[in-house]
């Protein structure tokens, strides 16, 4: 059975990150700002994060920007980590799915992202997991995918 059938999900928005997602309701917020947000669930070390990275004036990304990329995820998990990306459509927008797979603390790790880049910013939706865990972390990363809402963020 999967995360979708196993567990209740609300839709959660985030209008600074302009976004909805639909997230079971297991996981809760462990910290929220403009830029960043991170839910958790006790007792499991999956986490699901959503956040925007800026990269200035740019219109797309270049093979220079994705080696950048490639450099900083690897950075999230070990000098050793692997990268792979892919292509996905995230909300009916184009987006890059990345896997990547490394150690932390010794044990294996994995994460999977998908990054939608537009106007100079990149918005993430992030599952960090234990390897172990890849199941349940690519159920949960595929029902926010399929099911996260763009909305014009508001502006202050």
């Amino acid at each position: 059975m999967g995360l979708a059938q196993a567990a209740e999900a609300r839709k959660l928005a985030f209008p600074l990150l302009g976004i909805e997602a639909s997230v079971p309701d297991a996981y809760t917020i462990e910290e929220a700002n403009s830029a960043r947000v991170v839910l958790s669930r006790k007792s499991n070390p999956v986490g699901l994060s959503f956040y925007r990275v800026e990269f200035g004036n740019l219109e797309k990304l270049t093979p220079a920007h994705h080696k950048e990329l490639e450099k900083f995820l690897r950075q999230r998990l070990g000098k050793g980590a692997q990268v792979e990306m892919s292509s996905l459509v995230v909300g009916g927008r184009p987006a890059t799915r990345v896997l990547v797979s490394g150690m932390r603390a010794g044990k294996p790790w994995q994460m999977l992202a998908a990054w939608s880049f537009r106007g100079g910013q990149a918005q993430v939706v992030e599952v960090l997991y234990p390897a172990v865990q890849r199941n349940e972390a690519g159920d949960l990363f595929g029902q926010v995918c399929r099911n996260l809402t763009w909305v014009r963020p508001e502006r202050g």
